[in-house]
């Protein structure tokens, strides 16, 4: 059997799920390719634009939110896509599969996922595609298809609200969400010992301000806390352009004489020991990082917020496992200097994440997968 794993490449919450499905797909024996989208169709130019877009409205997420919002009430640029789709990449995507014909495709975007089962259905090619939400709780407008094999979404509430959207009930499927090898394994790690690996203070209130993947993130909440002065240790973290990096490590310089310790990361490829170290988790709401910081029981605390996540900062907020301070800087402030000045506090939250009923397991999905493609197989004949 073989598989094609499809993501689109605008910062990791896409390109993470697909990975660590493609790479427990590798280790049951299933051949698969891993593809960014727009590469995939040879449509490079589009995907640079729509990269370049993305950055953009990252860097003002009020703007974001009202432009995310408008564009997700309307399904013509989807079918403006697919018609364009049809008419200018069929004859790339069928060389592509002249060349590796998959059994099936796994995508974690809704362009790959939609875009990719219409054009099988165009030309009459039957080639189960399967949709992995990353937002978790919601969809976009766009992922809602019914050429689609399978709809796989990690909770109840996602998958209850992309049925109200109009995604048909029987390509439904409740699913795992797939963790990275590099977490699945932080809850066997002691967060003093860590500490002391990552040359930490293994005794001081750590707090860890994630940039994400394209580390656009706002730098108020540290700035505001090294002017407290209440001894932590700050560890930051995520994909950072040269000038963010500069204007970081000059912030760092600068408290180098409080009593408020930061340290300045970058990109880690060792994500799990940087979550056990942690004692809260802040930053920009990536889905990612949010689903990560659950799976890890360490409260996540939302700085900014981009329109897709929205349901998540509500789910975090339900649970109790969680604060939503986007467009409320103080309160983010005085929630780090409460728990820094008390962290005994953290054991209050630890058993609210006990009651988040989201499985975790890449290759759980994997599996999930394969058996419905070999079941669609034995449908076709």
């Amino acid at each position: 059997m073989k598989g094609l794993c499809v993501y689109v490449d605008g910062g990791k919450g896409h390109y993470v799920p697909a990975k660590a499905v493609k790479e427990e797909l590798d280790a049951m024996g299933v051949e698969c390719a891993l593809e960014e989208f727009f590469d995939y169709l040879d449509i490079r130019w589009m995907g640079r634009i729509n990269k370049g877009f993305w950055r953009t409205m990252l860097r003002m997420p009020a703007i974001e939110r009202h432009v995310s919002k408008h564009n997700d009430s309307d399904s013509n640029g989807m079918e403006m896509a697919v018609r364009f789709a049809n008419r200018h990449c069929m004859r790339m995507l069928m060389a592509n599969l002249d060349e590796f014909r998959p059994d099936f495709v796994f995508a974690t975007h809704p362009y790959a996922g939609t875009i990719l089962s219409e054009m099988f259905s165009y030309a009459g090619i039957a080639i189960p595609v399967y949709y992995f939400a990353t937002d978790v709780f919601s969809a976009p407008v766009a992922s809602i298809c019914d050429k689609l094999r399978r709809f796989l979404i990690s909770t109840e509430e996602g998958l209850e609200t992309v049925r109200k959207m109009g995604q048909p009930a029987h390509t439904l499927m409740l699913a795992p969400f797939p963790l990275q090898k590099s977490v699945a394994s932080v809850r066997s790690l002691d967060k003093a010992g860590t500490r002391k690996k990552l040359e930490l203070d293994p005794d001081l209130f750590t707090l860890q301000i994630n940039l994400g993947g394209e580390g656009l993130g706002s730098l108020y909440l540290l700035e505001s806390l090294i002017r407290h002065d209440v001894p932590m240790q700050i560890v930051i973290i995520g994909g950072m352009e040269k000038a963010m990096m500069k204007r970081i490590d000059s912030i760092v310089e600068k408290s180098r004489e409080g009593s408020v310790r930061v340290y300045n990361r970058g990109f880690v490829s060792n994500v799990d020991e940087y979550l056990a170290a942690s004692d809260i988790i802040a930053g920009r709401a990536g889905i990612n990082t949010i689903v990560e910081a659950m799976y890890a029981h360490r409260p996540f605390l939302i700085t900014e917020l981009v329109y897709t996540v929205i349901p998540s900062a509500d789910y975090v907020v339900k649970h109790k496992v969680g604060w939503n301070c986007s467009g409320e800087r103080k309160e983010s402030v005085d929630i780090v200097l409460g728990y820094a000045k008390d962290p005994s506090r953290l054991a209050e939250l630890d058993g609210n994440f006990d009651s988040i009923p989201i499985e975790y397991s890449a290759a759980r999905l994997a599996r999930m997968v394969v058996d419905d493609a070999i079941a669609a197989h034995d449908e076709r004949m």
